[in-house]
């Protein structure tokens, strides 16, 4: 537009000096004095613009929600034109299926073709558009206010951002540019789908017969689950329950086994921990979302499973104020309803949780308890502090078996990409 310009600018001079000089004067005067005008206008409305950015609080994956970008002035002066982009992270789908990803950012700078390389990267992604940016030109005529619509995709469970950023104000001519302050964000909680689970599986018995085992060493008092009343609650048998805590007359009567929930817990000296340290591999962030969601999906699954069989646990995670949260989980709406609040923190990289232990101070003092850790990082494993008696239940990704060793004092148990828990070199 500038070259453009200066070329008519040029024209005039040209018709001024050959053909006519009264037009040609007039016409280099208006060409000198619309970018004047241009300007001041731009000037004048630069700092009397606002941007707002609405969201739901929580959505669900694979469904569309609206973003709604507002952009309001306090002024009766006409807005020229507003550029930003609108990003929103791996969590949603692409917005711009047209664009390439940016490269993985070189490795090392030592040598001077290194540096070179580095610099092109970083050049490329100042300006290249990835998948997840939208450019937007907003203007505004005389109106005060307007609203736009830009539909998401949720994609993968967790906090998904969005922002509007690289704000930059225009005249009407493109001629001058202003890049401006302006920012805004919102966070979407994407909720989880949390996948049915069979009590028939390998693990659930596994974990069923050792913390009956631990119950039975130890003289700890009776436990109930909050929905229950002593004597009254019963369940289905499940191999690996106790034979002590089976109702011979109820079983008796309706031809099946009965276990009765009045008597200590099974499950209640069960720990289940939800370490969200990011592995600390470069690998490409749709793949590390997936990993991380199926760790998360899969931990609620069994979850599910114990409130679903009348069996309170109690879960630790890192929250959002990178300190260790613990919930006794006794029925699968209380579940429900918690699965919003750990992600509110989600996997971080592991920076930002190098102040938190590797496990739960109160964890750290018992002695005899049953222990299941989820976890994506490959060096968790080592660097978890034995206890004494604890019986370890190390659950990994399944596509990064080969970088996770099985645990001194317990087992190793992978998660596939169909939410199902398998023993490493087993079946599940």
């Amino acid at each position: 537009m500038t070259a453009g310009y200066l070329c008519a600018i040029g024209i005039a001079v040209i018709f001024m000096l050959y053909m006519d000089g009264s037009i040609g004067v007039l016409m280099l005067a208006f060409l000198l004095l619309m970018p004047l005008l241009s300007l001041i206008a731009t000037l004048l409305v630069r700092k009397r613009i606002h941007i707002s950015l609405e969201l739901d609080d929580t959505a669900a994956k694979h469904r569309q929600i609206l973003a709604v970008v507002k952009l309001t002035k306090d002024t009766v002066m006409p807005l020229p034109f507003l550029r930003l982009t609108f990003r929103a992270d791996a969590y949603f789908d692409r917005l711009n299926h047209g664009a390439e990803e940016l490269p993985p950012r070189p490795v090392g700078i030592g040598t001077l073709q290194a540096r070179r390389e580095y610099v092109r990267w970083r050049r490329r992604r100042k300006t290249q558009l990835t998948p997840y940016d939208l450019p937007l030109c907003l203007s505004l005529g005389t109106a005060r206010e307007a609203e736009y619509r830009i539909q998401l995709t949720p994609q993968f469970c967790g906090a998904g951002t969005v922002t509007l950023c690289d704000v930059k104000l225009s005249d009407f001519l493109a001629m001058f540019r202003f890049r401006l302050p302006l920012t805004a964000s919102g966070t979407v909680l994407i909720t989880p789908e949390i996948p049915e689970m069979k009590a028939s599986s390998n693990l659930f018995r596994s974990v069923s017969s050792a913390v009956t085992a631990a119950d039975e060493e130890t003289d700890a008092a009776p436990l109930h689950s909050a929905s229950s009343m002593p004597g009254y609650e019963h369940r289905d048998y499940i191999p690996g329950d106790s034979l002590k805590r089976i109702n011979w007359k109820l079983s008796s009567k309706r031809r099946h086994l009965m276990v009765r929930q009045d008597e200590p817990v099974a499950l209640a000296r069960l720990s289940v921990v939800l370490d969200f340290r990011r592995d600390k591999r470069d690998i490409p962030m749709r793949d590390r979302l997936e990993t991380e969601e199926q760790m998360i999906e899969t931990a609620l699954g069994f979850l599910m499973l114990c409130a679903q069989y009348g069996y309170p646990c109690k879960l630790y995670y890192p929250d959002q104020n990178a300190e260790w949260t613990d919930l006794v989980l006794d029925s699968p709406d209380q579940l429900a309803v918690e699965a919003i609040s750990l992600l509110r923190g989600g996997f971080r990289d592991a920076e930002k949780l190098s102040t938190v232990p590797m496990l739960p101070p109160e964890l750290m003092q018992e002695s005899g308890t049953v222990l299941m850790y989820f976890t994506t990082d490959p060096d968790a494993g080592a660097s978890l502090p034995e206890t004494g008696g604890t019986l370890l239940y190390l659950i990994a990704p399944e596509q990064d078996a080969g970088l996770f060793a099985v645990p001194k004092n317990g087992s190793l148990w992978l998660v596939t990409p169909e939410r199902t828990l398998i023993q490493a070199g087993g079946e599940g």
